[in-house]
């Protein structure tokens, strides 16, 4: 829900930016434009963080962070404010309300917002914002942290577990568009799978949607229908056509992406490649809190502990081998003797 700021008189004004000064948000609400005091030498308590999300924030990208946030209000004490379904043509007009209302760190959590938050930060040195996702060849201000999804290690392991399962050597994958950060997963997830599997091939549907479930199911449905008998899912919705299957007596599996699926498909999930941000979360408080926030490009992995591979507990009870086997390639990335290959562009004669 979005709460118009527009008021017919400047009392109208002033009564809502006192009431939202003295409420802690944790809801969807667009702030009322109120001119905020910087504070010296803040504490976690005071650190006031806004995100704002392009789709609903039922959408796994949004989720995890949104998850994280709400874990940072209750654990670290901070203020957390959110929009959702923002345009990138209205993002500069929430930014600057955030702004003007006195918030210290502001999260513009999609690619799209990127131009917008170099344009802003620029004019806002003393704002920190951490960019979700963007060009990683191009200069950011100072005060701009970008992050992205940099699970693919991850995604290598979910690969090798998709390599030893399938029987068809035919494994699909359901995403969103071909772009960069996308497809660094799904090239990490393909490897991983070829590594133990030379004969297993890939086959990509991208539904052109960073969120629509239906098309993602029936993007799954229609693979499956294919001879796939393991679905990656990078989409919301692909696991409903694994569930439906299952209920059909056949066996497919499923692989998540960036929020654990468990509930979602106890069924058909073997494991879920989980972004966990609350370290990075975390990691932003403090810089804040201790004045000594930094720009640049953040690439952490699972070293860092915000990429896990997260099993499907009952999956995990009946195939422990499978799971050990996994578990020590993991090991092997941490220490350094496996490295992960990081590719960026989607060439479907790549993989089979």
């Amino acid at each position: 829900m979005r709460i118009s700021i527009l008021g017919s008189t400047v009392i109208v004004l002033i009564i809502i930016a006192a009431v939202l000064s003295l409420y802690i948000l944790g809801g969807a609400l667009s702030p009322s434009p109120q001119k905020g005091s910087s504070v010296a030498s803040p504490t976690a308590r005071s650190i006031k963080i806004a995100v704002i999300y392009v789709t609903p924030i039922d959408e796994p990208w949004n989720q995890a962070m949104h998850e994280a946030m709400v874990w940072a209000r209750e654990n670290l004490g901070i203020t957390y404010s959110y929009v959702e379904r923002i345009s990138e043509a209205d993002v500069e007009r929430i930014i600057r309300q955030y702004i003007q209302t006195g918030y210290d760190i502001i999260i513009p959590h999609s690619w799209g917002y990127h131009q917008t938050t170099i344009k802003v930060a620029k004019e806002y040195p003393s704002v920190s914002f951490a960019q979700g996702s963007g060009p990683t060849d191009i200069e950011y201000p100072r005060n701009v942290l970008v992050y992205d999804y940099w699970i693919q290690e991850a995604a290598y392991l979910a690969g090798i577990a998709a390599g030893k399962l399938t029987k068809s050597n035919l494994i699909g994958v359901v995403a969103a568009y071909p772009v960069p950060d996308v497809v660094r997963l799904i090239n990490a997830f393909a490897a991983g799978a070829k590594s133990v599997n030379p004969n297993v091939k890939i086959r990509a549907i991208f539904i052109e949607s960073w969120f629509d479930p239906v098309k993602a199911k029936e993007a799954a449905k229609a693979l499956i229908e294919s001879g796939a008998d393991v679905i990656y899912g990078d989409s919301y919705g692909a696991e409903q056509a694994t569930e439906e299957a299952y209920r059909s007596g056949r066996t497919v599996y499923f692989f998540g992406t960036i929020i654990d699926y468990s509930k979602l498909a106890p069924n058909t999930l073997v494991a879920s490649v989980v972004w966990d941000l609350r370290p990075f979360i975390k990691y932003l408080v403090e810089l804040k809190t201790n004045g000594t926030w930094v720009g640049g490009i953040l690439n952490w992995g699972i070293k860092e502990g915000w990429a896990k591979l997260v099993w499907n507990p009952s999956f995990a009870q009946r195939n422990q081998a499978l799971v050990a086997d996994v578990e020590r390639v993991k090991q092997d990335i941490i220490e350094g003797r496996v490295s992960v290959p990081i590719i960026e562009d989607w060439d479907p004669k790549r993989w089979g």
